[in-house]
């Protein structure tokens, strides 16, 4: 693992310690089940969630951070900042999550909500504990997405009798 990787992992888990306990998030696992519309509006609720974190602690600046982070396109991009690097964490964070539970079956799952904590310290912006309660009253409203399918399935093959399976 280089060191990039050992950084992310070490980000991902150290959220991950500082911010459970109760917590109500979304483990990512759950989340990628859920349709698109519906992960589009837990993580918008979640980035609004992060704005009025941050007002109720008397940082509106931050807030403000935020709200542009994830909301203004730069010229030549087709989606803001916050949205790529949320994206790009998330994705990490999967692979990181996968591997903890490959190596022990009953480590605390990742959550969504780790995602945007890490993207937006990336930015300078350390989000207070109740982040992890922003998406509690979250409930999907469309079907979810339909599993993976398995390995196919081996072809059918035909019940071919042998010569002696017919004398009996």
């Amino acid at each position: 693992m280089n060191r990039f990787n050992k950084f992310l992992a070490a980000t991902f888990l150290s959220a991950a310690m500082l911010l459970t306990g109760a917590a109500q998030a979304m483990e990512i696992q759950q989340y990628d089940k859920m349709a698109d519309q519906d992960q589009n509006e837990y993580v918008g609720d979640l980035v609004i969630g992060a704005e009025k974190v941050l007002t109720d602690e008397g940082r509106p600046d931050q807030a403000e951070q935020v709200r542009k982070l994830f909301t203004e396109i730069k010229p030549g991009d087709k989606i803001p900042v916050g949205v790529g690097e949320f994206e790009i964490n998330l994705a990490l964070a999967r692979v990181v999550d996968a591997k903890r539970i490959a190596q022990d079956p009953n480590a605390t799952r990742l959550e969504v909500e780790h995602a945007l904590i890490v993207t937006l310290k990336k930015n300078g912006i350390i989000l207070p504990q109740s982040i992890m309660h922003v998406g509690d009253n979250f409930h999907p409203r469309f079907p979810p997405k339909e599993a993976a399918p398995d390995a196919p399935a081996p072809p059918k093959t035909k019940d071919v009798k042998k010569k002696d399976d017919k004398k009996n």
